[in-house]
C-alpha cells in the first residue's frame, strides 16, 4: 500500500439469491458514486441456472454504508 492511501473495510448492506435485484441495486449505487463489489456474484455467471440457488452479498465501504442502506431501503426488509 501506498504511503498517505487509506485502507477501507467493506461490510454486508444487502444479500439475495436474485441476479435482478443485484443489477438494479449496482444501478443505484454506481449513479451515486459509491463503492461496492458483489461477493459471489460469479457463481451466478458460472453455473447460469443458478439464480435463485445461491446468495449474493452487496458489500459496501464501511464510510459508504449509510447511504448505502438508505438508498436500498426498498430492497431491504426488516428481520
Amino acid at each position: 500500500m501506498k504511503k498517505n492511501q487509506k485502507e477501507y473495510k467493506f461490510i454486508k448492506v444487502y444479500s439475495t439469491p436474485k441476479q435482478g435485484e443485484i443489477a438494479i441495486i449496482k444501478s443505484i449505487l454506481d449513479s451515486q458514486g459509491i463503492s461496492y463489489y458483489i461477493k459471489g456474484e460469479n457463481f451466478g455467471i458460472l453455473y447460469g441456472a443458478a439464480n435463485g440457488l445461491s446468495s449474493m452479498d452487496v458489500m459496501v465501504r464501511d464510510d459508504h454504508s449509510e447511504e448505502a442502506r438508505e438508498l436500498l431501503k426498498e430492497f431491504i426488509k426488516p428481520s
